[in-house]
């Protein structure tokens, strides 16, 4: 099975999967150039074999796969500001910034995500708490199957799965 983490950030998404399922070749991408270096230390320090590519969304993916993952920024840009003080410092706002509604990226990996996926495959999004129902309804919109949301320990929406 191949695997694509879109927007990988620290790569944990792409690593947890590869140290927890056999038989699984990981693919990673992020337009952070020091959002991959550090992806790449970490797949090092879980001894797991990743091949990550800086690319802005999927400028530089050229194979296509049976599962994209992706933790998107998704945070309102007006929210940003209201966050508390250690995610501000600590996190760049690229990787928070989701743009006016916060579904900027969600319809563009969506929209594009056709072309990467094979036959069967499967899309999966990590969300905010109150996302659930629209990129639920993005992905039904654009024809994907089987469409659920998930949640959290907490009870709150986190994760939005389709079939293509």
């Amino acid at each position: 099975m191949k695997v694509l983490d879109m927007c990988t950030g620290s790569g944990c998404i792409i690593i947890s999967i590869l140290h927890n399922v056999e038989g699984v070749k990981g693919y990673a991408v992020d337009i952070s150039k020091q959002a991959v270096n550090v992806a790449k230390e970490n797949a090092k320090l879980n001894e797991v074999p990743v091949l990550f590519e800086r690319s802005d969304l999927f400028e530089m993916v050229t194979e296509k796969f049976d599962v994209i993952v992706s933790n998107p920024p998704y945070i309102p840009t007006d929210v940003i500001p209201q966050l508390m003080p250690e995610v501000q410092v600590f996190e760049p706002v690229e990787a928070l910034d989701g743009k006016e509604d916060g579904l900027y990226f969600y319809r563009k990996i969506v929209e594009q995500s056709r072309d990467y996926l094979n036959p069967g495959g499967y899309l999966m999004f990590e969300i905010g708490y109150d996302q659930g129902k629209d990129v639920s309804e993005m992905m039904t919109d654009a024809g994907f199957s089987d469409v659920c949301v998930k949640k959290d320990l907490a009870g709150n929406d986190r994760v939005v799965t389709g079939m293509l």
